[in-house]
């Protein structure tokens, strides 16, 4: 299958907590979006419900470095 627009907007798509669960993983790994900070954290998610997505995280993240919110968040795949 040949690589079209349609094909790679795919990542657009909400992905739920419960995906990355279903992988083994319950860690997610937080960046500050504040390009002055670079403030990263690993902080584990198995108390969030499964149909939270990483897209409800990122704007309700506050950095504990300089207090800024929004953070990119991905899941963690050094840990369970």
């Amino acid at each position: 299958m040949p690589w079209t627009t349609p094909n790679l907007l795919l990542h657009d798509k909400p992905v739920p907590l419960s995906n990355m669960r279903s992988l083994g993983r319950s860690r997610v790994v937080v960046y500050c979006s504040n390009p002055d900070c670079h403030h990263n954290a690993e902080i584990d998610a198995s108390g969030l419900p499964d149909d939270v997505t990483f897209g409800d995280l990122q704007p309700r993240m506050l950095c504990t470095v300089c207090d800024h919110r929004g953070a990119d968040v991905s899941p963690s795949w050094q840990s369970g």
